[in-house]
């Protein structure tokens, strides 16, 4: 049987499909922390400070090895191999990465860049589709530990930098149209993101709605001074310039030697 564990959302393990109830706080914080890190130890000094806290029970480490214990027996009811192993003062799951989603997240989005500047963005958008769709809400729900509170907020931030890199694939291939409902939401969602505030403006700009693209910088500059006391950073600025002055270089094709296509075009909109 195959193991997976899902923890971008609703935290989930199942086996060939088919849920595994894991209960108890420490046991899931136990088994949530070593898929963080599948296939690699976790040293036992690392897994008492996440998953125990503060507690300074002269127990602690009898603890740990418990429910260890308890979760290595429930998990090798699904799997032939043994599921968690102890090494030195620590211990491993013993899954492959990739039935981590978490994981699987990362290592299609790596595939997805190498695809997108090899020169093949039919596969890029295959890739980063495949990606964003393993989300399936706010990443470690259900577990409230500080230290999962902290892995949430990393994800999500990789998670809205994918969604942006995808939006940069789209807008590079023509897609500005439909990109603008998508875009309005997201900054929408996340008013203080200057990307994707950008990526708006140029969408809107290509879909010969300049007065909205102008709309947009102005409703961010709103934001930012009223909230961080801050002007709007230099290349939006410039991108606002290239749209008031209808700059070629805003145009669908133009090319410059910078990494992502907005990037390149706000560069280019400062020649």
């Amino acid at each position: 049987m195959r193991l997976k564990i899902s923890m971008l959302g609703p935290w989930e393990v199942t086996a060939d499909g088919v849920p595994v109830k894991v209960a108890g706080e420490r046991r899931v914080g136990l088994l949530a922390r070593l898929a963080l890190s599948a296939g690699q130890v976790v040293p036992a000094e690392r897994l008492l400070a996440d998953v125990w806290g503060q507690s300074t029970a002269a127990t602690a480490g009898k603890q740990l090895h418990i429910v260890v214990s308890k979760v290595r027996d429930l998990l090798s009811r699904h799997q032939d191999d043994e599921v968690i192993t102890t090494i030195g003062g620590g211990y491993r799951l013993n899954i492959r990465r990739e039935d981590v989603d978490a994981h699987l997240f990362t290592l299609l989005v790596r595939k997805a860049v190498t695809a997108r500047t090899t020169g093949a963005p039919g596969a890029a958008e295959d890739l980063f589709q495949r990606a964003l769709t393993l989300w399936r809400g706010s990443a470690l729900t259900g577990i409230t530990a500080p230290w999962a509170q902290v892995e949430a907020a990393r994800l999500e931030e990789e998670r809205l930098t994918t969604l942006e890199d995808h939006f940069d694939l789209r807008l590079a291939a023509g897609d500005h149209h439909a990109t603008v409902p998508a875009l309005t939401a997201h900054t929408a969602a996340h008013p203080l993101r200057e990307r994707p505030r950008a990526q708006l403006m140029l969408a809107l700009y290509r879909a010969s709605r300049s007065s909205d693209a102008l709309a947009v910088y102005q409703d961010t500059r709103r934001v930012m001074v009223g909230d961080l006391g801050i002007e709007p950073g230099p290349g939006l600025r410039r991108l606002q310039e290239a749209v008031l002055r209808r700059d070629p270089a805003l145009d669908l094709g133009y090319r410059a030697p910078v990494t992502t296509h907005t990037e390149r075009v706000i560069a280019a909109a400062h020649r």
